[in-house]
């Protein structure tokens, strides 16, 4: 591609994202009552699919759509998907794996929201309008909430599931259900990132990659779980057993 195209395709791509990118209002989760589904193993080998589908709205994370597609695994994790929250990294090994819009229309998924606000997460998703020249909607998370988190993380960044539960336990549900989050504690489950199964391989790949910290984020999250302590939270019985066990 010539320096002109590559320009133009820029152009273009600001253009697209001035008029498509918008911020996601937490009000359209007001009594709600939200299902958070990570990668984790402790998702699999439940038969909570159709417990899962009943939800107003079931949130995944990154490549979740290639799995529902598959349906694989409907009777552990259900069939719906609401809010895809992505990291817009399209990195098959490390990042959230294809925007395929296409896909995403396909499993009537009506929010995909990039989790990291400010120039960088708006940066990720320049980079998807100038590739696809799309006028697709995306959102970004109210730059608040990361504001408030990012100081607790030092040189690191919070992960996609992470930012997505962070978002979901400060916002004004009904009821809150979240599993398949083990803080990397046990492996993912089938299909997610294989690769990576291995607690040890996986513990090894993200101390080498130096942009997430698993031990942060589980004491983030605790904190979290005490200053919402008032709301209706439930989690699977995995991640119950790693907090009594911590």
């Amino acid at each position: 591609m010539t320096f002109i195209n590559k320009l133009g395709n820029a152009v273009i791509g600001l253009l697209l994202m001035s008029r498509n990118l918008k911020i996601f209002d937490s009000s359209v989760l007001t009594n709600k009552r939200i299902a958070v589904v990570g990668p984790a193993s402790s998702a699999y080998n439940t038969n909570n699919g159709k417990y899962i589908d009943g939800f107003d709205f079931i949130v995944r994370i990154n490549k979740a759509p290639d799995i529902i597609k598959s349906g694989r695994f409907q009777n552990d994790i259900g069939t719906r998907t609401d809010i895809l929250f992505h990291s817009f990294f399209e990195n098959e090994f490390s990042g959230g794996g294809p925007l395929n819009f296409n896909l995403f229309n396909e499993l009537e998924i009506k929010y995909v929201i990039n989790p990291i606000p400010g120039y960088f997460g708006r940066r990720t998703v320049f980079n998807f309008y100038k590739k696809y020249l799309k006028a697709q909607t995306t959102y970004l998370l109210p730059k608040k909430d990361y504001d408030e988190i990012k100081p607790k993380f030092g040189a690191f960044r919070p992960t996609t599931g992470f930012s997505a539960l962070q978002f979901l336990m400060n916002s004004n549900f009904k009821e809150l259900y979240i599993t398949g989050f083990t803080f990397f504690k046990t492996a993912y489950g089938d299909g997610y990132r294989d690769e990576l199964k291995d607690v040890k391989i996986n513990t090894n790949f993200i101390a080498s990659e130096k942009q997430h910290d698993p031990d942060i984020e589980f004491r983030e999250f605790k904190r979290l779980l005490q200053e919402n302590a008032y709301k209706n939270i439930r989690m699977d019985s995995e991640l119950v057993a790693i907090l009594n066990h911590d």
